[in-house]
């Protein structure tokens, strides 16, 4: 497929995309869930509270009921359709549902209480390595604070879907390790993926095809690999990502031109980056496009931080491509690379990237 082919293809796909509000799917209830501030609109999602944390949840759409499947409920009704739910002290899996009106389906909510990170000692949490969070955030950004909870995730539980198409073992740190293990997730990475899922439609393609190559890191793992310090996958903000229809461990053929390169991960960074300027799609903060190695394909870097991110990696040396790294460089901040002769071009809020590069 010629470049002017690709450009049509993708202009196809965010003609349906842009007016995102409006396309209606089976796994779309008659009406949303509102946790934190995000918006969920799919019929299954989680929620992840410390103990005893009070979380409010409100419903958009017709008269609801919370219920809460434990005794006793730990749900209060504060208004119509607004409630407060409070986490049990124990950590665990916990069962919430939304009744809608008669004769409609409503939503199932997956309420997960973290184990508190100060039960985390000398780097380990019953006996999984965590490491070191940075003691500073970026740039005074909360978002960098140390995660308050981690995920308790076993063998009974590690099947269990947080969405319609994820599931928590999707997103566990690659290091080899025994269960129990731990992860950090945001909640919004999620509702990101579930609508990444919807946007992929028009190509015959659904969230259950996202392929998460990478997704929560503890420090100890994203240090071992040598990516930077305050990596968003440390925070369960970030996933790299690929589309895998074939489910051969590898990137499809999204621009059909009948290659498979990084012009494929490019037609999804594309779309994803239109999807970012709409309204539920806001929640995207960076992109970026990997080039295919040695060792895995070309993939996607999406992430839910506060503003707006976009880098590009080339190589300028004659090797195929530089190794896996799936960090977000930070604007301001020296950028070191566990690879060599690799040119680094970063955008993020208007602010020059300060780059070192190793050779």
């Amino acid at each position: 497929m010629n470049v002017r082919a690709s450009i049509g293809l993708l202009a196809t796909i965010l003609a349906v995309v842009l007016p995102l509000e409006r396309v209606t799917s089976d796994d779309r209830p008659s009406m949303s869930l509102l946790v934190r501030g995000l918006e969920v609109t799919v019929r299954q999602t989680s929620i992840f509270a410390l103990p005893g944390e009070r979380v409010p949840v409100q419903v958009r759409g017709p008269v609801s009921r919370l219920r809460d499947e434990g005794v006793p409920s730990r749900v209060t009704a504060v208004a119509p359709n607004r409630w407060m739910w409070e986490a049990p002290a124990e950590p665990g899996k916990y069962s919430l549902k939304v009744d809608g009106a008669p004769g409609s389906e409503g939503i199932d909510v997956t309420a997960l209480v973290m184990v508190r990170a100060s039960e985390v000692k000398q780097g380990l949490l019953n006996g999984y390595r965590i490491g070191d969070y940075p003691v500073k955030p970026l740039r005074g950004d909360p978002i960098y604070h140390p995660p308050p909870g981690f995920i308790e995730v076993t063998r009974d539980n590690a099947d269990d879907r947080v969405s319609p198409h994820f599931k928590l073992e999707q997103f566990l740190s690659h290091q080899a390790a025994d269960f129990p293990k731990y992860l950090v997730l945001n909640e919004g990475l999620v509702v990101v993926l579930e609508l990444i899922g919807r946007a992929l439609e028009p190509l015959d393609v659904d969230a259950g095809d996202i392929h998460v190559m990478s997704g929560f890191r503890t420090p100890f793992y994203n240090r071992a690999i040598g990516n930077v310090e305050y990596s968003l996958h440390q925070w369960g903000r970030a996933a790299d990502i690929f589309i895998d229809e074939d489910h051969n461990g590898m990137m499809d053929d999204l621009n059909r031109d009948k290659k498979i390169d990084r012009t494929d991960a490019q037609t999804l960074y594309d779309l994803l980056d239109q999807l970012s300027k709409t309204g539920e799609g806001n929640l995207i903060g960076g992109l970026s496009v990997y080039d295919r190695t040695s060792t895995h394909g070309p993939f996607v870097h999406v992430d839910v931080r506060t503003r707006k991110a976009r880098w590009q990696i080339s190589n300028v040396g004659p090797w195929l491509s530089p190794p896996a790294r799936s960090s977000a460089p930070l604007a301001g901040d020296p950028i070191a690379f566990p690879f060599a002769r690799t040119r680094v071009s970063l955008l993020e809020a208007g602010q020059p990237a300060a780059c070192r590069l190793l050779g």
